[in-house]
């Protein structure tokens, strides 16, 4: 796939070169072929969307390829990301873990060596909760939207084919 020639190589050098300068240039990388991806996705469903609006401004119903293609545009990244993510799990587990220890911590005295660990379990647990919430949030995401397609009346047809007609003419998109 186009989008991603050379990633493996960019991956595998930062691995090797173990730096943050490398991983942050590998994550940069990866932003653009996840963007170029995106618009391809776009560009290959565009002329279908344009059908698609016609209908739900006329209050037509959708098949079902229809809507799995609105929903391709609309929660398309978030449905993408929570069937690939495989670390969710882990993730409870180790916010579970961390809780235990900030728990523990409360009855600390506050020592500089505490307050140092403290200080480094805590940036931990941010970064685990952020994690987490993330997934959840576009979870969330993906379900409000199946949710709201089955439920959808002249009105509601009228917003996602302004929201298609604003994602088609995004010159980011």
């Amino acid at each position: 796939m186009e989008y991603l020639k050379g990633m493996s190589q960019a991956m595998k050098k930062a691995q090797a070169d173990n730096t943050s300068e490398s991983y942050g240039y590998v994550a940069t990388e990866l932003v653009k072929s996840k963007n170029g991806i995106q618009q391809a996705i776009e560009q290959a469903t565009a002329g279908a969307v344009a059908a698609i609006i016609g209908k739900l401004e006329n209050n037509q119903p959708l098949t079902d390829a229809e809507k799995q293609t609105v929903k391709l545009w609309v929660v398309g990244d978030a449905e993408g990301y929570i069937k690939m993510e495989n670390s969710f799990q882990d993730w409870l587990q180790e916010y579970r873990r961390l809780l235990e220890v900030i728990a523990a911590g409360e009855g600390q005295t506050g020592s500089v060596q505490e307050l140092l660990e403290m200080h480094g379990v805590l940036e931990n647990a941010i970064k685990v909760a952020d994690a987490v919430a993330h997934y959840l949030e576009d979870r969330e995401r993906v379900a409000r939207f199946e949710n709201a397609m089955t439920l959808m009346n002249a009105e509601d047809n009228k917003f996602i084919a302004g929201l298609l007609k604003s994602l088609l003419a995004s010159p980011e998109r």
